[in-house]
């Protein structure tokens, strides 16, 4: 290998150490803090790396946030949503409905780093929760977009009672991490969200009879 090529396989892994560097301490920080304790100055220093490398490589905070967001950040997909496709396929459509949620709510209780996330969005709005506002609305529009491409029934009630189920697993999600006692329930217990359950199967099959 010529010198040429060493030295520039060697800036580009230089490039690729300090972009790691970067996402680790912009994901760390996020997590730890939350949007609102997220800044330049602690994200560099974090890293170990000059300001200037930030703005190079992200084009500044917003852009290292969605960066990690990509490589990182575990939100639900429509395939996590569905499950096997082809289990999922032979259920009936109220049987559908409720894996699509049961499969949310186990998402969001796996990774409570998201409902932390959701949770400063609407608390302490920024440019940096803009860019995770965006990811999170893509659950709710890939929940939608399920729903209606099952092509059975009424698409728009079952849009409407999943609107339902979105904002009380997260609502619920959120106030496990923080204030565990509500409706008579400890969110700590795994009774509580077997009850949960229960009320998943009760509202699916009164709502769509």
């Amino acid at each position: 290998m010529s010198q040429v090529s060493e030295k520039t396989t060697s800036r580009s892994r230089n490039h690729e150490a300090t972009e790691q560097k970067l996402t680790d301490a912009c994901g760390a920080i996020l997590l730890s803090k939350g949007p609102e304790g997220i800044g330049v100055n602690n994200v560099v220093e974090k890293a170990g790396v000059g300001k200037q490398l930030l703005y190079r490589y992200f084009d500044g905070l917003p852009g290292l946030v969605s960066a990690w967001l990509e490589q990182r950040a575990n939100w639900p997909t429509a395939a996590d949503l569905v499950g096997d496709r082809d289990s999922f396929d032979a259920l009936s459509l109220k049987d559908k409905i409720k894996r699509i949620q049961r499969n949310y709510l186990a998402a969001l209780r796996e990774h409570p780093e998201i409902t932390r996330l959701m949770a400063s969005e609407i608390l302490h709005p920024t440019a940096v929760t803009q860019v995770l506002e965006s990811a999170s609305d893509k659950i709710g529009r890939e929940l939608a977009s399920i729903l209606q491409d099952l092509g059975e029934g009424d698409q728009q009630r079952m849009v409407d009672l999943s609107m339902v189920f979105y904002c009380m697993f997260s609502y619920l999600t959120m106030r496990a991490q923080t204030s565990p006692l509500v409706f008579g329930m400890d969110l700590n217990d795994d009774n509580s969200w077997a009850r949960i359950d229960r009320l998943i199967d009760n509202l699916v099959d009164s709502y769509l009879d």
